[in-house]
């Protein structure tokens, strides 16, 4: 039988989201690479791995190894099996620990932390990221399919810590992950977020969709993964970057002072 927690994760996400408006009706109409639109925000979301330090620093291939390992141990099967578990709950549950809770019970506190013991070394600080982030007018916050402690770490090693106010990870949205729709409105719930005031940095198309359905302005951060190709020229994105800290100095160097 289900415990509460894992039923509530469930019933969260199987059950449709019949509130979120028409992206057609809501979303902003912007080239990409423009400071219009941006003029109204006063909350700025960003995700975390791959979107605020490069894909090159291949952190996620630390972390796919050692979910492979936890499964592995976890379940007592082989690599081969693990691997083949892995890739199955994920495409099932959104997360392989997701797939892990439901099916195994597995404790998810303990999966994040044996997940993120990762070299971070490839990360290096970034003070054109921190002047940017100190020049965006209002709130910065982090949100993240990973966990808190992770994002400190991330954010030490760029030396951006101090510009975000909070990290709002997988626990918080109650282990429902991006690109569902409930992470994002506990996300707007507890912060008290205005969709139509805030913008939400990605580097997965995917992950950039609800938002811009709820009236977010939209910005792809684009990598070289296969993971980020998959509808990266859709109408919810509504600007492109490849160079996150460059393209926020040249937006705030047009944005109107406030």
């Amino acid at each position: 039988m289900r415990g509460p927690r894992v039923a509530a994760i469930f019933r969260a996400m199987t059950t449709p989201d019949t509130n979120a408006p028409n992206q057609a009706e809501t979303a902003p109409q912007a080239r990409p690479g423009e400071a219009s639109g941006f003029e109204h925000i006063d909350t700025w979301i960003f995700d975390l791995d791959n979107t605020l330090y490069p894909a090159s620093c291949r952190l996620f291939d630390q972390v796919e190894r050692l979910i492979g390992a936890y499964v592995a141990r976890h379940l007592k099967v082989d690599a081969a099996e693990a691997y083949r578990l892995q890739k199955l709950y994920f495409r099932e549950y959104g997360t392989t620990m997701n797939g892990l809770m439901l099916r195994h019970g597995v404790d998810p506190h303990d999966f994040l932390d044996f997940v993120h013991e990762i070299d971070l070394s490839p990360v290096l600080p970034s003070p054109a990221l921190a002047a940017a982030l100190a020049g965006l007018p209002g709130r910065k916050l982090i949100y993240t399919n990973g966990s808190v402690a992770h994002a400190e770490r991330v954010m030490d090693r760029l030396g951006v810590r101090e510009h975000f106010f909070d990290v709002f990870d997988i626990v918080a949205g109650n282990f429902v992950p991006k690109p569902q729709a409930p992470s994002y409105r506990a996300l707007i719930e507890r912060h008290g977020i205005e969709p139509r005031r805030a913008a939400l940095f990605e580097d997965l198309p995917q992950n950039l969709e609800p938002a811009a359905a709820m009236g977010m302005v939209t910005v792809l951060v684009r990598t070289d993964s296969p993971w980020a190709q998959a509808g990266s020229d859709g109408d919810h994105i509504h600007h492109v970057t490849d160079d996150l800290a460059g393209w926020l100095a040249g937006m705030l160097e047009r944005l109107p002072p406030r």
